[in-house]
């Protein structure tokens, strides 16, 4: 995903993408195999990987004066940012201020953890976005995949105890058996919903998304 001077491009990029990554989720129901837990384990880590891309581009699309959906230029007031370049270094000093001895170029594995949503308000504050009002809006929407997912996404990527019991005391939030695996807890319901934990989370990512555009 890309930055684009129009928003709602933006948006519908990330939301085909959701759309795709919730269908896959959908099928996963009854008893979770091998295989549907390789399935879960992709659409976790792809969720997340959707989200921190978007607010990259969303604020990197902020920098060059994007249009929202409704028409409206994006104004900057940081005098300072102007280019990619200028909003990047913005991002490392911001929340790695032990680069500040140097300019750049950066690497993506010195920017900051875009999944964050603290990241995003923080910067999108910093610039003096004319969307910060709108951003804290969206950011404030009622979810729990943006504290969640990470946990489940590092559990996918290595797999060992200390992330095991993390997931495990989600679904003690969640009011399910931490018994479970972590992804039996993405494939289950919670209480009153009519769909999976996983399938809710897409869900909530697309919701925020559009409420950004």
């Amino acid at each position: 995903m890309r930055p684009t001077p129009y928003l709602a491009r933006l948006e519908r990029r990330a939301v085909e993408r959701a759309l795709r990554l919730r269908s896959l989720a959908d099928s996963c129901s009854g008893p979770v195999t091998a295989e549907a837990d390789r399935l879960v384990s992709f659409l976790a880590i792809e969720t997340l990987n959707l989200w921190a891309s978007f607010a990259r581009s969303y604020y990197l699309s902020c920098v060059m004066g994007a249009k929202t959906r409704a028409g409206a230029r994006v104004t900057v007031a940081n005098a300072t940012v102007r280019t990619f370049d200028d909003a990047i270094r913005l991002a490392v000093w911001t929340f790695k201020p032990k680069l500040k001895t140097s300019s750049g170029p950066f690497t993506h594995r010195d920017e900051p953890a875009w999944h964050d949503t603290t990241v995003l308000l923080r910067l999108v504050t910093a610039i003096g976005s004319s969307t910060t009002s709108q951003t804290t809006t969206a950011l404030g929407y009622s979810t729990t995949v943006f504290r969640d997912l990470p946990v489940f996404r590092n559990f996918f990527a290595h797999r060992c105890e200390g992330t095991a019991v993390k997931a495990a005391n989600v679904a003690r939030r969640y009011s399910l058996s931490p018994a479970l695996r972590p992804s039996e807890i993405l494939c289950a319901r919670r209480l009153g919903r009519p769909q999976s934990v996983l399938s809710d989370w897409i869900d909530d990512v697309r919701n925020v998304v559009s409420g950004l555009c």
